[in-house]
């Protein structure tokens, strides 16, 4: 982690750092069942980033942590007592992550929902399946579940970077369930009007009020704005999660009440033996069966290659603990639909479909990679791909723009990756040494894990 403060990076232990984290995060003197719920939320929010699942967001959270002084100044004589208790819930829920098909969740939280959580799509545009809504009528207790704010309309100018017009201020006024119905004569006297249900005439108004005359408008100089709950209403409801914890659920039955579908495991990181554990990874062997690719002078054909690269990247990329999959493991057809129907079912983190290229009567040699335009990661892979190959002596060909039907159809960063040139008889010889073969390979996972560490 870095100290921003400081300016500088420390390593701590994983659940170390979550009993640092949890004392600014909720409410200490909340039941221990809460308090146990919100660590798992805080080490799967963790987690997710450190897997770095969401490469949308460039810029890593930044999280608030308490000194021991500020804890000290904060709970004076109840410290130990405090420490004791963040203790346990960090212990009695060790290792455990909210995941949904095996991946840490996104795990929002609030203080406060009012009576219902927030669909995600509502909040962050994006519709994500746990985070649904639920009624909750457990936060009713909350201190902050009603709030009174009183604005100036110069203060909601100049927050909201607009301006109120009254050219003609007798043609305003009318306040819904205040003030309604105005009648005007031709010079602007009220005739009459409702005020609250009733109707008066503006002479019973003027009098009433001891006014100057009946020719008047309401304009309004402060609005009150009553909010109910706090926070954006997504996920946990940590007010509702601590009633609930008092009438005797366990800290489980809270994160699955307001997480849809989820599951709370324990959840393993990745390390030094392991540095890929959590990723997924579908290569994609091109061609196979009758469709044997291009075929070089010396036979080669571009089904084998691929697939031997293919299998020796899945073995490689096993051994530090991706997931990987193939989309065929065999000498066999398998069609475009079918890879790209397998890889939107899996989505697995990257998907990388090897082949090998060629142009006639030429000496072109060398890896290139295309990816779609809108691919960012794809990009990124493929340029720190490259750079790898180039250290093993391959000619470094760029990354391009494709549109390829795997391209455009799978709903995850693809790169697709010509290896080499069969045209080219040299380029050919060396796709034939067993030798050769490796140390691409190797070089492509270096490449691949170098990405994910990125």
């Amino acid at each position: 982690m870095f100290y921003i403060e400081k300016q500088e990076i420390f390593q701590k232990p994983l659940e170390e750092i979550i009993e640092k984290l949890l004392p600014s995060q909720i409410d200490i003197d909340f039941n221990i069942e809460c308090l146990k719920a919100q660590a798992v939320i805080a080490r799967t929010n963790m987690v997710r980033e450190y897997l770095k699942i969401d490469k949308s967001n460039s810029i890593y959270s930044s999280y608030r942590f308490y000194s021991e002084l500020e804890l000290k100044e904060m709970w004076n004589e109840k410290y130990i007592e405090n420490i004791e208790k963040i203790k346990k819930a960090v212990e009695e829920t060790k290792g455990l992550v909210i995941t949904m098909e095996g991946k840490p969740i996104m795990a929002r939280y609030h203080d406060t929902c009012g009576g219902s959580t927030e669909n995600s799509e509502n909040v962050i545009k994006n519709e994500v399946n746990y985070l649904r809504k639920v009624l909750c009528l457990y936060c009713q207790n909350s201190p902050n579940l009603i709030e009174e704010k009183d604005f100036s309309i110069e203060d909601i100018e100049n927050a909201l970077k607009v301006k109120f017009h009254l050219d003609n201020p007798y043609s305003k006024g009318e306040i819904k369930g205040f003030f309604e119905d105005i009648v005007r004569d031709e010079e602007n006297r009220v005739l009459s009007i409702n005020v609250g249900g009733k109707v008066f005439s503006g002479k019973e108004i003027m009098e009433g009020l001891h006014l100057n005359s009946t020719r008047f408008y309401m304009t309004p100089l402060y609005l009150r704005f009553t909010s109910k709950g706090k926070g954006d209403g997504l996920g946990f409801c940590q007010y509702g999660g601590n009633e609930l914890a008092n009438r005797g659920y366990s800290f489980l039955d809270i994160l699955e009440y307001y997480y849809t579908g989820v599951e709370i495991e324990k959840y393993s990181l990745p390390g030094i033996e392991n540095p890929l554990y959590g990723k997924t990874i579908m290569i994609d062997p091109g061609h196979g069966g009758k469709d044997f690719g291009h075929m070089g002078e010396l036979g080669s054909k571009e089904k084998d290659i691929v697939l031997e690269v293919a299998k020796i990247l899945k073995e490689e990329l096993e051994k530090l603990g991706g997931e990987v999959y193939l989309t065929r493991e065999l000498d066999e057809e398998v069609l475009l639909s079918k890879r790209s129907e397998m890889a939107n079912r899996i989505r697995p983190d990257f998907f990388i479909s090897l082949h090998m290229n060629y142009f006639p009567k030429s000496n072109m040699k060398g890896c290139e990679i295309y990816c779609f335009k809108e691919d960012a990661e794809g990009r990124k892979m493929g340029n720190i791909l490259l750079e790898n190959l180039e250290g093993i002596g391959v000619v470094n060909r760029g990354v391009k723009e494709g549109n390829f039907y795997l391209l455009k159809s799978i709903g995850v960063s693809t790169i697709m990756i010509e290896l080499g040139f069969l045209s080219n008889l040299e380029e050919e010889k060396c796709f034939l040494e067993e030798n050769f073969i490796k140390r691409l390979s190797y070089g492509i996972t270096l490449g691949i894990l170098e990405y994910f560490e990125y």
